[in-house]
């Protein structure tokens, strides 16, 4: 026996459906925006317009790049390489850039994403023997000036504290290193604690250890033949009240005077410095450490475009 469907029934399956398509449509729709964090300055696009040219055609370089990190990158200089620009006719970028040499970042307050920039290259194909073909590999370094920063809270307790919190079974746990997105990440290593001095005893020395890690993908380096590659610059603002005094630090075995970190093969660091604590305290107390990274990077993008010679060469 058939099932008989009601008009009423028929209706409202007519009605559901459209409603059902939206919501299937909606799910699939992406919000876009919003703020978007990485490592610094990324390259999102670099292409040409046509991958497959013959001499003699016009052919443009689109660049497009965004700053995903957590501060300005200043001085952003893109370069071309691995091409002769001379014998691409290309004099300079044209359009879709303003004049400003910073990018700014992403916003998380506001959920904003970080600046875009765009710059566009006008070229023309060079010239080839008539009949052969040969595929070029256009390269953007892209310069840019950053700053990395990274706070690591650092738990002071004295003997009484200690004891205390150990009958009642509890523990004291250490805080992660927060470091700014960025090419460089810093890990401030302190263990869980630090024992302060007793009233009236001796100021206590402790060493803490601090790790520099490429994560960016590039190479630290300025600009130019002679650039000073892998020297990061390396700062530790005063900590809390003259209560954890840091100095001392070495870094690949030699002293560290303020001026600069040398990241070994472009890669890591390792900064050792030794801290004393030099009064006492009632309990227990944080300390805020806090590190600055000012440096110099660059990232890379390749993209190829093959040229032909025409019948019209002069080959």
């Amino acid at each position: 026996m058939k099932a008989r469907h009601s008009p009423k029934s028929q209706k409202l399956v007519l009605l559901i459906l459209p409603l059902l398509a939206v919501v299937m449509i909606s799910g699939c729709t992406s919000t876009g925006g919003g703020a978007t964090f990485g490592p610094g300055v990324v390259i999102l696009n670099w292409e040409p317009t046509f991958s497959a040219v013959e001499e003699g055609d016009s052919v443009q370089f689109r660049l497009r790049m965004q700053n995903q990190g957590e501060v300005t990158a200043t001085s952003v200089d893109p370069q071309i390489i691995g091409i002769t620009p001379e014998d691409w006719q290309i004099s300079t970028y044209s359009g879709g850039f303003l004049g400003s040499s910073e990018l700014v970042p992403p916003d998380r307050f506001r959920n904003t994403e970080g600046q875009i920039r765009q710059d566009t290259y006008d070229a023309v194909a060079p010239d080839l023997p008539r009949g052969t073909t040969q595929t070029f590999t256009p390269q953007i370094r892209v310069y840019y000036h950053y700053r990395t920063t990274a706070s690591k809270l650092v738990t002071l307790v004295n003997d009484q504290e200690l004891k205390r919190l150990q009958d009642k079974g509890q523990t004291l746990s250490s805080k992660d290193t927060i470091s700014s997105s960025g090419p460089l990440k810093v890990t401030v290593n302190a263990g869980k604690f630090i024992k302060a001095k007793e009233m009236g005893g001796v100021s206590r020395a402790f060493p803490i250890s601090i790790e520099i890690q490429n994560v960016g993908g590039g190479v630290v380096s300025t600009r130019g033949a002679s650039a000073n590659d892998y020297q990061v610059g390396f700062n530790m603002p005063t900590t809390n009240s003259g209560r954890l005094n840091i100095g001392n630090c070495l870094t690949g075995g030699s002293s560290y005077a303020g001026s600069a970190v040398t990241l070994w093969k472009g890669q890591s660091a390792t900064v050792t410095c030794t801290a004393t604590i030099s009064s006492s305290l009632l309990a227990s107390e944080e300390v805020n450490m806090m590190i600055v990274l000012e440096y110099d990077y660059y990232i890379d993008a390749s993209t190829s475009v093959t040229v032909t010679g025409n019948e019209l060469g002069m080959f």
